[in-house]
């Protein structure tokens, strides 16, 4: 195996990508998400907070732009209490998020939860396409059949990378205008930060989807599987808690286990759930591997 073969292959995919406008499909999709989910929150929220307000008696300023009672109503202790029992009393993800501007924990929410099926919608089919049409045979002249695998999961990783960035830039942006605070400036770290947690989630997604994707020769049935796996895996972890502590551990093997502590501020939590969810992914690509490696290409 060569590292210069696997990075060709990743660049190879990212070429392809851009000639086919893949790439800036990618890019436009997270764009639109972002934009769409904090605009669309932070609208709700802002027809919410004067409600809000009453019931939790913290003083609107009249005439204000959005997040000015919401940076208070973080800060009142009956909301606090709503936020501890919404993490089923996990107070170390609580300690680590308090007092964090609430437009950066309702960001944190939504790329988290979009990423996984976002990243299948993306990336289950393109495997199986290739492998279908016949092109790959192109490439595994070139490279062998577990450097054209590892290329194309670097090349997919990359691009998701790039839309999930503009993303946070783009869901920033919407933040800047529509909130108020002196602070709201010093959220793009914070959002960056999310985005880069959020891609090494769909590392472990992006494993599976390439993964099921080496088992066929149908985008189709490639994307339909991948869905279900995706409805398996979410509920999976939960599933197992009704079988006691017997069953436990196989809950970490699903990435949904691994994602709680991305929550985490702290170095220690955030990196071995990563260095896990990296794992996850390679994992599921090596089964996709295993197969095709022993199938005809053709």
């Amino acid at each position: 195996m060569s590292w210069r073969r696997i990075w060709q292959a990743a660049v190879f995919e990212l070429f392809s990508a851009l000639r086919s406008r893949r790439a800036v499909v990618v890019v436009v999709l997270y764009l639109v998400v972002s934009l769409l989910c904090m605009g669309g929150t932070i609208t709700m929220l802002g027809k919410l907070e004067d409600q809000l307000s009453q019931v939790l008696q913290v003083e609107r300023p009249e005439g204000a732009k959005s997040g000015v009672v919401s940076a208070a109503l973080w800060k009142s202790k009956p909301f606090q209490n709503i936020v501890k029992g919404a993490l089923q009393g996990d107070t170390l993800v609580y300690d680590d998020i308090c007092g964090k501007h609430p437009a950066e924990l309702i960001y944190a929410w939504f790329v988290l939860l979009l990423v996984p099926p976002l990243t299948l919608m993306l990336s289950a089919n393109r495997a199986a396409s290739e492998i279908g049409s016949g092109s790959v045979l192109y490439m595994i002249t070139r490279v062998t059949r577990l450097e054209w695998t590892l290329g194309k999961y670097l090349g997919s990783a990359l691009s998701i990378l790039v839309g999930v960035l503009v993303g946070a830039c783009g869901a920033w942006a919407v933040a800047f205008f529509k909130l108020s605070g002196t602070d709201v400036a010093a959220l793009f770290p914070a959002m960056v930060g999310w985005s880069l947690k959020a891609w090494v989630l769909s590392l472990a997604w992006l494993g599976l989807a390439l993964g099921i994707s080496h088992f066929f020769k149908s985008g189709a049935k490639a994307d339909g599987l991948a869905w279900l796996m995706l409805l398996a895996f979410s509920v999976a972890p939960n599933a197992l808690k009704l079988f006691g502590g017997r069953f436990a551990f196989l809950s970490f093997l699903f990435p949904a286990t691994a994602e709680h502590s991305l929550w985490r501020t702290s170095f220690a939590p955030v990196a071995a759930s990563s260095a896990w969810l990296v794992m996850l992914g390679l994992c599921y690509l090596s089964a996709g591997y295993a197969f095709f490696a022993g199938r005809d290409a053709r």
